[in-house]
């Protein structure tokens, strides 16, 4: 049946007869309609159709009257050219198709035309096209101060442009550059025209900017990164550079909480200062003061109050722990002659310092060498402990120290463990078949002798095999000792074997008057003596009578 319909059109217009067989149907057939989007304007004019037919058409059969056709259903066409257009539509389903085509009349006109005619007779003829505004902003937000270029991008050839940047500010540019500094929202608008040669011919466009606040920073505090030279005498007078941030506008330097003597901001990274005096040696840390604060101590702005060196320094130091596993904090600390007045420690893991008694953390295992170059008036030196921390799980290397090392029977011994390597097992054999497992034991002998002491120390990797010993020398009690008396005046005796009885009896009142008086002075162990000697003499007499 559409091929019927299609003929037809070709052959005769839409004076064609429906066959028999969609007469038959004719209630079916689908009734044309549609709506145009506009039916007249100036060419060139684009118009859309919308099809409204009803009875639920298949196919659509358009003829714009311009010679130009179309079979979609909703289609849109351009009139380029000035006229009266009719247009029909034509709706088809399997029923047939629609009896009486639908039709409108789009009316296209020309361009307007201006005739101009000057003071030497010449006529100039303009053809005006609509104007459309468009603008684009390079940026639509921003912090404030906020700066935006904007672009023309109109069509239809315009010849002013009046911008307002929604602040009440204008401008008459094709590209104005605008700055906006106040946080806000702004509406912005251009309205372009023609100068008049078509009254009305104008066109606007908005767009929106907004602006933030710039975000608030309070000032910062100063910052020492370091200071040179790091050293000076007791006396005032040496001039050191500090550097470090944010210096301008300084207040104060101190120097240990004692003022400089003078000091000069030369930038606001830099500060020349003269230490003030000090009666103590050692290092003190140089801070600057601002309105906006003082700096924090940091190790790179000590600076050490030297006492008068009369030697070479001798780098000599300590380390708590030497070993243990990562990350291993370890302190240093400096017990050198001399008196040095700088430090330069390397800790043999990249890290340094020049810190009187640092402290470096260790991450990586390994066994570290640690050096300690030390400056004073006189000269330099420097001292290198090899392999001396270890980090990680390694074998322990036993050490002990233990006190007393001899005295008397029951002698109560304190042994101390210094091994390392973290062991966390201890095996004593303390000589005399006792053995203990404590990390640091108390042991008493009871028997004297001379016993060796032994430890093993074990941990996660193994046990020490240097086997490290100390004598515990254990003596016997001394008995003791018979006080020997000791006298002022020695006392005789004198037996005279010619006395009768009563001089002897006279002599024995005498000695009993002797014994039962109060000495003035008496040594120790003269009763005991005087009582011996008394006893003699009786068993002298009493012999002397028998006889």
């Amino acid at each position: 049946m559409l091929l019927v319909f299609v003929g037809c059109i070709l052959l005769g217009g839409l004076g064609c007869i429906v066959s028999p067989a969609a007469a038959a149907s004719q209630l079916n057939v689908p009734v044309a309609g549609f709506t145009a989007s506009s039916t007249s304007g100036t060419a060139p004019l684009t118009v859309q159709f919308t099809d409204s037919s009803t009875n639920n058409p298949t196919s659509w059969f358009w003829i714009f009257g311009d010679g130009s056709q179309s079979a979609t259903q909703t289609p849109s066409h351009t009139y380029t050219s000035a006229g009266s257009y009719t247009v029909s539509l034509i709706a088809v389903n399997s029923a047939g198709n629609s009896t009486n085509p639908y039709t409108q009349t789009i009316t296209v006109s020309a361009p307007v035309t201006t005739t101009a005619t000057t003071a030497i007779t010449t006529t100039t003829t303009t053809t005006v096209t609509p104007l459309v505004a468009s603008f684009t902003p390079l940026s639509a937000s921003g912090t404030a101060p906020l700066t935006i270029q904007f672009e023309d991008t109109s069509t239809g050839s315009p010849t002013t442009w009046d911008w307002n940047f929604g602040d009440e500010d204008s401008s008459s540019s094709q590209n104005p550059s605008y700055t906006y500094n106040t946080a806000g929202t702004y509406t912005v608008s251009l309205t372009i025209g023609d100068g008049g040669v078509l009254p009305g011919n104008t066109s606007t466009q908005t767009a929106t900017i907004t602006v933030t606040a710039a975000a608030t920073t309070t000032p910062a505090a100063p910052a020492v990164t370091s200071i040179s030279p790091t050293y000076g005498p007791l006396s005032t007078g040496t001039t050191i550079t500090i550097t470090g941030t944010n210096f301008t506008g300084a207040t104060g330097v101190t120097f240990g909480g004692t003022a400089a003597n003078s000091f000069s901001v030369v930038s606001s990274t830099e500060i020349t200062a003269t230490s003030p005096a000090s009666v103590t040696p050692g290092q003190v840390d140089v801070l600057v003061t601002t309105p906006e604060g003082i700096s924090t101590a940091v190790p790179g702005d000590k600076y050490n109050f030297a006492a008068t060196a009369t030697t070479i320094p001798v780098p000599i130091f300590s380390a708590s722990p030497t070993s243990g596993t990562a990350p291993l904090e370890v302190t240093f600390t400096d017990e050198s002659t001399g008196n040095p007045a700088s430090w330069s420690w390397n800790f043999g893991d990249g890290n340094t310092s020049t810190l009187e008694n640092p402290t470096n953390t260790y991450a990586v295992n390994g066994t570290y060498t640690v050096s300690l170059t030390e400056v004073n008036s006189i000269n330099s030196n420097e001292t290198t402990m090899t392999g001396y921390i270890v980090v990680g799980a390694t074998t322990p290397v036993a050490a002990f120290s233990a006190s007393p090392l001899s005295g008397i029977a029951p002698l109560t011994v304190q042994f101390i463990d210094q091994s390392t390597g973290s062991p966390t097992q201890w095996e004593w054999s303390f000589g005399d078949g006792s053995t203990g497992s404590a990390e640091s034991p108390s042991h008493v002998y009871t028997n004297p002798g001379t016993y060796t002491a032994t430890l093993v120390s074990i941990n996660s990797e193994g046990s020490s095999t240097n086997g490290p010993t100390q004598t515990i020398t254990v003596n016997s009690g001394a008995a003791a000792a018979t006080p020997v008396p000791t006298f002022t005046t020695a006392p005789t005796f004198a037996i005279n074997t010619e006395s009768t009885t009563s001089g002897v009896n006279s002599w024995l009142a005498q000695q009993q008057a002797i014994a039962t008086a109060v000495p003035t002075h008496k040594s120790p162990g003269y009763d005991a003596f005087a009582a011996l000697i008394g006893c003699g003499v009786i068993a002298g007499i009493a012999l002397y009578r028998k006889k």
